[in-house]
């Protein structure tokens, strides 16, 4: 459960798309190929209700490249919500900034509020006028959590106050499980707002390397600030595949369907691993989006440390060495040192044969989701025992710990 890579077949249309382009051989412009950019445009319009020209967007090999130049853009210390993705705080660092993680609370989900997001920025900028930088990623990895937009709105206002340049990760956007609407913050903060997105997580298309940026209205200079930087370090996006991304980006029944059924699998397969993990009386903040579970073993401190753990990197490399388990440690997430927290990603099973069998049985996938996951994903399944193995005997302690007492 370490890695996290979207494993369902690229589908059919883009691998033709792919096929009829593979004689396009030469460089393209830094900032994409204008039919892209259109596109790209009419699917944020279609699918999040966003307004963006097709001046406004950028297109880079990976939102993480497209990332790593608007934070070279822009100015100012960064700010990240803990936990949040690994690579923004390194990003930041390589380029000589102030990096300052944001404590959020597990009991509201690991979700950054207004009031921390407040306190963080004047406790470390001293009241300083000048622009400051948040990157916000949701639905969330490590934890898949979301924000609802009155979150988003209350910390837009705060955003606002303080001159924030908020870099919001948009990445598992159309991910969002069925009980949640995903919004983005831009809808509320449109002059403060860029947003990244890709295909790697909802089409499945992490090896295709293709990311955008969306920028506010007006930014002419950060613009040519940002493909500039491309033009110096990647030059443009792989010919075939910015012409196959035209494809991937449309917005017909077909593709829209296969992107939903995609992100129901990854709801049943995560929501399935969830229940587990709480059922085996570990805690862990119920995911709304994404494919990733962030438990937290803080609870079994005492018996953990008798077993000589006392770190997240402690406790991974025991879950992989005695129980055949991978997980990520909580510290390469900005959590402290001697954090317990994990974050696993559910996404270990063969994805043609989980789509194909939801395709064929989906009544029954969606009415007795347990009987779904246990076929098609089995190594999750297995994972999810491993796991409640190792903290039965724990919890047994603390009970009669408690009892005893």
């Amino acid at each position: 459960m370490g890695f996290g890579e979207s494993p369902f077949p690229a589908h059919p249309r883009i691998q033709r798309a792919l096929i009829d382009n593979a004689w396009r051989r030469s460089y393209l412009p830094t900032q994409g190929i204008l039919p892209l950019r259109e596109q790209v445009s009419i699917f944020y319009q279609t699918m999040l209700g966003l307004h963006y020209d097709s001046d406004q967007i950028v297109i880079g090999p990976g939102s993480k490249s497209l990332m790593f130049a608007a934070l070279a853009a822009l100015e100012g210390p960064v700010f990240l919500p803990a936990p949040s993705w690994v690579s923004y705080q390194h990003m930041a660092k390589f380029l000589g900034r102030e990096v300052h993680h944001i404590p959020t609370d597990p009991e509201n989900s690991y979700r950054l509020t207004p009031s921390e997001l407040d306190e963080a920025l004047r406790k470390n900028t001293l009241a300083n006028p000048n622009q400051k930088i948040l990157v916000l990623n949701y639905p969330c990895n490590p934890t898949g959590h979301s924000f609802s937009k009155w979150q988003l709105r209350e910390l837009s206002s705060v955003a606002r106050e303080h001159n924030v340049a908020v870099l919001s990760d948009e990445i598992y956007a159309l991910t969002t499980y069925h009980d949640h609407r995903h919004h983005s913050i831009a809808e509320f903060y449109p002059e403060g707002t860029l947003i990244t997105g890709g295909l790697s997580k909802d089409r499945s298309l992490g090896g295709y390397r293709l990311g955008v940026l969306l920028l506010p209205e007006g930014e002419e200079k950060l613009l040519n600030s940002i493909v500039g930087i491309g033009s110096e370090i990647w030059s443009c996006v792989s010919s075939p595949i910015q012409y196959a991304a035209v494809e991937a980006y449309g917005t017909d029944r077909e593709l829209l369907t296969y992107i939903r059924d995609c992100a129901t699998i990854h709801e049943l397969v995560t929501k399935y691993a969830h229940t587990r993990i709480r059922e085996a009386h570990v805690d862990c903040a119920s995911p709304q989006g994404a494919f990733y579970l962030f438990p937290d073993w803080r609870n079994y401190r005492e018996p953990l440390k008798a077993m000589g753990v006392v770190t997240s990197e402690d406790l991974s490399e025991h879950l992989l060495v005695e129980h055949k388990v991978a997980a990520l440690p909580g510290s390469d997430f900005g959590m402290s040192q001697d954090d317990l927290s994990l974050r696993l990603s559910t996404v270990d099973y063969d994805g043609k044969e989980a789509y194909d069998l939801f395709l064929l049985e989906r009544k029954n996938a969606l009415n007795d989701s347990n009987w779904f996951v246990n076929k098609a994903a089995p190594r999750v399944v297995q994972a999810c025992t491993q796991i409640a193995a190792f903290t039965s005997q724990m919890h047994a302690q603390a009970k009669s710990t408690i009892a005893t007492v």
